[in-house]
């Protein structure tokens, strides 16, 4: 049976907090579900792809990650960014017997105008857990050689 959309946000909103509590409770089993480490690895990418950096005033300088660059799906790193701080990103049907897939909510493929504008607000990007591994690994190999 599909669930309906607000079932649906509900049960991926309520996600991100399970694995917030998890790690926090000290439930490192958590992690092996899959899917929860890319997406705490996309949470820590938010640093490296801000507009401006908030080091005035520091010898260094915080990498940064080319805005532009394609995540996956059509979903840059700005829009990724986006949708992190102000949406959510989850898994669906997440279990070691169904290894599901990454969605991020819509908002990472327009901006919020057109986000506004739109009557139906169900379009997801999804990224099979393999695939955003592999690019979330790239991306922060690339912020580690950066300096």
């Amino acid at each position: 049976m599909i669930k309906d959309r607000n079932t649906n946000f509900e049960e991926h909103s309520i996600f991100l907090a399970e694995i917030a509590k998890n790690i926090l409770d000290g439930n490192d089993s958590f992690l092996a579900i899959p899917g929860v480490r890319e997406i705490i690895a996309m949470y820590l990418l938010i640093p490296y792809t801000t507009n401006d950096q908030l080091d005035a005033g520091m010898t260094s300088k915080t990498p940064q990650l080319d805005l532009s660059e394609e995540f996956m799906s059509g979903v840059n790193l700005r829009n990724l960014r986006d949708t992190i701080c102000h949406s959510f990103v989850s898994v669906e049907e997440s279990s070691p017997a169904r290894l599901g897939r990454i969605i991020i909510d819509d908002r990472a493929q327009m901006d919020r105008k057109t986000h506004n504008q739109q009557v139906i607000k169900s379009k997801t990007a999804t990224v099979t857990i393999a695939h955003a591994h592999q690019k979330l690994s790239e991306l922060h190999t690339k912020v580690i050689n950066s300096i």
